[in-house]
């Protein structure tokens, strides 16, 4: 048995059946993502004429091949990721001379139907598809999400924050922390109910249903005064604002220091060591704290101190005793007795103090008609493609380097995205999508962007200025040397990623 009565083998067996199926999702999350890139190219190239030799959707030896309309179709079993061979692409471009295997061994520009055949405007969409479908994909993951399960709900319910002295609430015996549930027998959820009930009364007395913890609900009766600088009838409270999160424990990771401590989904929180909290930030301040050991930026121990946490669990009052971990960007190793503990960098120091309490806070979500879900959905899309796109001109301007994350680093994001759950795993999803698209269209040889580039300068070549192009055979090369310097850069990054 493990420390809390957890059986120590069933515990293993559930861990590494959780990270086999967070591998999972992950591998579905980004293979998906460029399933979705390949099958705009593919699409697209179908839409504007251009020949696609070849199409391969998943990974693994093939359980399906046909042939239809000029072009290969390939099926895997496992459906994720994918392959497009646009007709005079794909490296054909290196050959100068005649391409074997291909119509009558014609070189690209001669292939009928072939990318060098058609009008520039049409290599422009192929080459934008992927993009294209990625930010479309991102839009639908948005929606989608948003009118099944919600947007986190940010208005304001009816926990007290503030009760101002001298006023009719303060009169009635209302504190901070209170939550109003019913004016005159009819239930309120939100602020901005208990403010119409009170501007409806006219003045005249209200009786409240008001819920204190480890008290139950209590009758009170209070009488709004006039407020001639306001032009309405108060109580003299404010409300408590938490943004969309509320102190009950929702996803409880199982083996985690709640699970071990006995907190259970649907205990809301009353204190955190000694401190009473009333706002989910107060949480994580809570858990910050500060061993003798780390008083001069030293550590001997990675383990943190136990923190008294207070609960109500529906009539229950219930105190246990949480013993947080540090979080996995920690890396302190125990120092053995006798020896000088070494100095520890701020952000592990920082990583440290805030300790995983193995729970996420309940979240209350609203969930959106369709229409409003495809409006957020859009929204949504162009403010974190806005943010993409600001992000990567600061880039280019020499700020942020050291924010630039790799495979590594997407590979944690969807890790950590996924431990929180679907929801947060298919936002950080569609995410990722706008940032593979958007990233995919940089005027970078090898990327979209950089091809883009070359039909672009061989319109105002060749269309304007009646000049030569340059050649497929250089165009190729540069391409080439282009993806070497891009898979170097990737795994310098990712070498930094590990390191950090």
């Amino acid at each position: 048995m493990g420390a809390g009565g957890v059986p120590i083998v069933p515990e293993l067996i559930y861990s590494v059946f959780a990270w086999l199926w967070r591998a999972v999702e992950i591998l579905l999350a980004l293979g998906g993502i460029i399933l979705v890139h390949e099958l705009g190219h593919f699409l697209l190239a179908k839409w504007t004429g251009v020949g696609v030799d070849e199409f391969a959707v998943g990974v693994g030896p093939a359980i399906a091949k046909w042939e239809r309309g000029g072009t290969r179709y390939r099926l895997a079993p496992l459906l994720v990721m994918g392959y497009v061979k646009i007709r005079g692409m794909e490296g054909e471009e290196l050959i100068s001379g005649p391409v074997e295997g291909t119509e009558d061994g014609k070189a690209p520009d001669e292939l009928d139907g072939g990318f060098y055949s058609v009008p520039y405007w049409q290599r422009v969409v192929v080459l934008a598809g992927g993009a294209i479908f990625n930010l479309i994909a991102a839009v639908l993951i948005f929606s989608l999400v948003y009118g099944t399960v919600g947007v986190l709900d940010e208005r304001t319910d009816t926990t007290l924050g503030e009760v101002v002295s001298a006023s009719a609430a303060e009169q009635a015996g209302l504190v901070a922390g209170d939550r109003i549930v019913a004016i005159d027998g009819q239930p309120v959820s939100r602020a901005e109910e208990v403010q119409a009930a009170v501007k409806a009364s006219a003045g005249a007395p209200l009786e409240l249903t008001v819920h204190r913890a480890a008290a139950g609900d209590e009758t009170r009766t209070l009488q709004p005064i006039w407020e001639p600088a306001a032009n309405a009838w108060r109580i003299g409270v404010t409300f408590r604002s938490d943004g969309g999160n509320d102190l009950t424990i929702g996803r409880i990771n199982r083996g985690g220091p709640a699970h071990r401590a006995g907190l259970r989904r649907g205990d809301r929180l009353l204190r955190v060591g000694d401190r009473t909290v009333t706002h989910p930030a107060q949480v994580i301040d809570a858990l910050t704290t500060v061993p003798p050991e780390l008083e001069h930026g030293r550590v001997r121990d990675t383990v943190l101190p136990p923190v008294p946490v207070t609960v109500e669990r529906g009539q229950e009052v219930v105190q246990v005793n949480l013993q947080p971990k540090p979080r996995r960007d920690t890396r302190l190793a125990p120092v053995p007795a006798g020896e000088e503990a070494p100095p520890i960098s701020e952000r592990d120091l920082e990583s440290y103090l805030v300790g995983d309490p193995g729970f996420q806070l309940e979240r209350r979500m609203l969930r959106l008609s369709p229409l409003e879900a495809l409006r957020e959905g859009l929204a949504q899309t162009a403010d974190v493609s806005a943010q993409v796109l600001v992000g990567t001109m600061n880039l280019f301007r020499g700020r942020g380097l050291k924010q630039v994350g790799g495979p590594v680093m997407i590979v944690r994001s969807l890790s950590d995205a996924a431990s929180l759950g679907l929801y947060d795993l298919l936002l950080w999803a569609a995410m990722l999508s706008i940032m593979i698209g958007l990233f995919n269209l940089l005027p970078i040889p090898a990327l979209d962007g950089g091809r883009i580039v070359f039909v672009l300068l061989e319109w105002v070549m060749v269309g304007l200025l009646r000049l030569r192009a340059i050649s497929r055979h250089t165009e190729g090369m540069i391409h080439a040397v282009g993806l070497l310097l891009l898979l170097l850069l990737i795994v310098v990054i990712s070498v930094r990623d590990v390191l950090r």
